[in-house]
């Protein structure tokens, strides 16, 4: 059990993990719950730098952009609450690293 300090019972965000090794991620999917703020845990276990963030469905509008950081390196995203839907994430150092995100 991860423990996510600080927030009020019931008020918890969700929690996801992805990481990145090989210039890949380790899903070409996301679920997030609609209406609620996900926390992801990014874990870039590659040498090269990564991030992650989420664009709408043609993928030019950034819904959220993710800190890029150093290979060997790890963070916290918070996505702030999606709607409905689908969406594409991808890595913005190395876009062919992407995916769908369903929200529901």
């Amino acid at each position: 059990a991860e423990g996510s300090g600080g927030e009020a019972a019931g008020a918890g965000a969700a929690t996801d993990a992805v990481s990145a090794s090989g210039t890949a991620f380790d899903t070409d999917t996301l679920t997030l719950t609609a209406d609620q703020e996900t926390e992801i845990e990014f874990s870039n276990e590659d040498s090269v730098p990564h991030n992650l963030s989420i664009l709408d469905k043609e993928g030019g509008t950034f819904l959220f952009e993710g800190e890029v950081i150093p290979g060997g390196q790890e963070i916290t995203y918070t996505i702030d609450p999606l709607g409905k839907g689908t969406y594409y994430f991808h890595c913005d150092v190395h876009p062919s690293m992407n995916g769908e995100v369903t929200v529901e």
